[in-house]
């Protein structure tokens, strides 16, 4: 029995894990169920003509967060519209590529047998933090009102 757990412990501790394309599963599974989700929703529901109430920090208190607009921004990418959807919001814009490639870096060292630490240095989160927030306070900002999102139906 001791024999047995130290063998393991010397599996998972020694290198590399199980390497193959079954390890891709799970990436495949999650953008499968991804893109199935937006392309179900792109034709089912245009938040441009809908008014669904998704923002509880603009019902509450008429500011943009930093997420509003991003539902109309997704829906226009899926659209092919990129510039109405960097209207909508551009950190949404911005941000797709880069965790498209995130998630195809896990996906690789997934399959590879790679441990991924998924998380960001500090560093680059603190920046992404106050890029983000600068970006609130901006869209908020009557003189930059181009870059706050479309207005909404019946708002």
């Amino acid at each position: 029995m001791t024999s047995a757990v130290s063998t393991a412990a010397a599996r998972t501790s020694s290198g590399p894990g199980p390497r193959g394309a079954h390890r891709a599963l799970l990436p495949l599974g999650i953008a499968a169920a991804g893109i199935a989700l937006a392309l179900i929703l792109q034709v089912v529901f245009d938040p441009f003509r809908t008014d669904i109430p998704l923002c509880l920090v603009y019902h509450l208190t008429g500011l943009y967060c930093p997420g509003c607009g991003s539902s109309r921004a997704v829906h226009a990418l899926l659209d092919g519209d990129l510039r109405l959807a960097l209207r909508n919001n551009a950190v949404i814009v911005i941000a797709a590529p880069l965790v498209a490639a995130g998630f195809v870096v896990w996906t690789v060292q997934r399959v590879r047998g790679r441990p991924t630490d998924l998380w960001p240095p500090q560093r680059v989160v603190m920046t992404l933090f106050v890029l983000v927030m600068a970006y609130t306070v901006a869209r908020n900002l009557p003189a930059l009102w181009f870059i706050a999102p479309t207005s909404l139906v019946g708002a």
